[in-house]
């Protein structure tokens, strides 16, 4: 159970994926096999999508795999690139604030507003974004937290290693 949380967002972007390839999959068979398509497997694809996008930029927060140019922070001292990495991570930090708090108003605002063949509120759509902003900060405070032991230690910041540029 502690690994299913520790991977939350690529757990269940996992499970939205194999749902994905259902929906697809549906909708392949129905169109060309049945010529009989489905109406909803296009919204439900697109919209499974947008959730899976979310989680994975969640996810790699954790795993520090967002795409990062430290060529230039690399030649600094210990202390200069942990000031910046720090620095980034607050500037992240009020991003992801401004997401929850734009997301919210905008899934509130989508409350009455059905989607064109599902017949639910289009807030559903819109609440992954304040979902996934909460759990990106989560994960960014938890690699401020391990920068921070890790400068403590004496240790070089962890830089996106397996990103960098």
């Amino acid at each position: 159970m502690k690994h299913f949380f520790r991977n939350f967002e690529e757990n269940v972007a996992a499970g939205l994926m194999g749902w994905l390839l259902v929906v697809l999959f549906l909708q392949v068979f129905t169109r060309y096999v049945l010529n009989d398509p489905l109406s909803w497997t296009e919204e439900v694809a697109r919209y499974t999508y947008v959730y899976i996008v979310f989680l994975g930029s969640a996810a790699a927060i954790s795993h520090r795999t967002h795409v990062s140019i430290d060529f230039m922070v690399k030649a600094l001292p210990r202390v200069a690139r942990w000031m910046i990495a720090f620095a980034i991570n607050l500037l992240i930090l009020f991003v992801l604030a401004n997401l929850i708090y734009w997301g919210i108003i905008a899934a509130r605002r989508q409350l009455n507003l059905p989607l064109v063949v599902l017949d639910v509120p289009y807030t559903w759509v819109y609440v992954v974004v304040p979902f996934t902003a909460a759990t990106m900060t989560l994960r960014t405070i938890a690699v401020m937290r391990e920068d921070w032991a890790r400068m403590r230690e004496g240790a070089a910041v962890e830089s996106e290693t397996r990103s960098g540029l």
